[in-house]
């Protein structure tokens, strides 16, 4: 398995150079990002093959805190092991603060009782800082390893393999499952890891219906799009000794019998800014669909 992922997305660089706005997932990725100074990356569904992407080079070298999208894997990993049930309550205070760090809650104060779907779909963290508990420091390093966090997809031979440490504290891996500490990722193993996620969504119909519900009501709102069904996620953090923002948006998303996986990569904004991104090209890509 570990040689297949490699010899797929090693065909990221030579694609980028052959298709070059050639290809129709090219073209409508281009446009959609024209005037930004976003890194993105489109997969096949089905097969994970790479379709387009802007800025490769940077979407196999630049790692950086992958912040909320890091939930859907932890959700999914707990759930198959029976650390945590789909109807698991928990009441979001919405002031938490994690060894310092404040990482109060921002969705709907009316929406404090929650259990897994809504929690994935709201991005609380208070909810997940309480799953966190439930995995040890390396039972949580090899969920991320499962899909492929820590290891170099192939890309380029001057790849980052990211990071993931293994935490020491109950806050720290707090924080690191929060995907603010100890934990960097590239855009590149980003996309492995969601297309790894969209084959087991069959198994975990909570995180369906959590990014699902992201997208219809929850933090990824931004990208929902007529005409094209989106299970995806929005992530927002700051890297070491920054003060400023980046943000992620990580999906799959179809139109008909056609499946793609998205990943969005935006230096100096935020989640928001990267779902809105996504939905320029979920609009632009329905849009050719229909001619």
């Amino acid at each position: 398995m570990p040689g297949r992922w490699l010899a797929i997305l090693s065909l990221f660089a030579l694609i980028a150079t052959e298709v070059c706005g050639q290809s129709p997932a090219q073209r409508t990725l281009d446009e959609a990002l024209s005037g930004t100074n976003a890194i993105a990356l489109v997969l096949d569904g089905q097969s994970g093959r790479p379709m387009a992407m802007v800025r490769g080079e940077e979407a196999g070298r630049l790692a950086s805190a992958p912040g909320s999208t890091l939930k859907p894997f932890f959700l999914a990993a707990a759930l198959r092991q029976g650390r945590v049930r789909a109807d698991t309550p928990v009441v979001c205070h919405g002031n938490l603060r994690i060894a310092g760090r404040d990482l109060a809650c921002t969705h709907p104060r009316d929406e404090n009782i929650l259990n897994a779907e809504r929690a994935l779909a709201y991005s609380c963290n208070e909810w997940f800082a309480n799953l966190a508990t439930r995995f040890s420091p390396a039972q949580a390093t090899d969920v991320l390893g499962e899909y492929g966090f820590g290891n170099r997809t192939g890309l380029r031979g001057d790849e980052s393999a990211g990071f993931v440490g293994k935490p020491a504290s109950e806050a720290e891996l707090q924080l690191f499952v929060l995907g603010v500490m100890d934990v960097e990722v590239t855009p590149a193993q980003m996309a492995r890891g969601y297309f790894r996620l969209s084959q087991q969504l069959n198994d975990v119909p909570v995180v369906r219906r959590g990014l699902e519900g992201s997208i219809a009501y929850g933090m990824a709102h931004n990208a929902a799009t007529s005409g094209v069904t989106i299970e995806g996620k929005t992530g927002t953090a700051s890297d070491a000794g920054e003060t400023w923002t980046h943000g992620w948006f990580a999906g799959i998303a179809a139109r008909g019998r056609e499946r793609v996986v998205m990943v969005v990569y935006v230096p100096h904004g935020n989640g928001a800014d990267a779902a809105q991104l996504a939905h320029r090209f979920f609009e632009m890509w329905e849009q050719t669909a229909a001619r």
